[in-house]
């Protein structure tokens, strides 16, 4: 999945700055590489939403950074 640019619509490929608000939601902030535009997007998991991965495949890949 690609973004465009609102303004210009230039191929988007990552937004500088993402932020998960919670398990079903994320804000995406984009800033254009041609024009410099700047734009949020936001991501919504529907409620009944069910994983691709497993639960220990994903522990395997993001392992809990704990530190004592």
């Amino acid at each position: 999945m690609m973004t465009t640019c609102a303004k210009c619509g230039e191929m988007l490929i990552a937004p500088d700055w993402s932020e998960f608000v919670s398990e079903r939601l994320v804000v995406n902030l984009w800033s254009c590489t041609k024009c410099g535009d700047r734009f949020e997007t936001t991501a919504c998991l529907p409620a009944d939403a069910t994983p691709k991965i497993s639960k220990a495949v994903w522990e395997e890949m993001f392992p809990a950074l704990l530190v004592a």
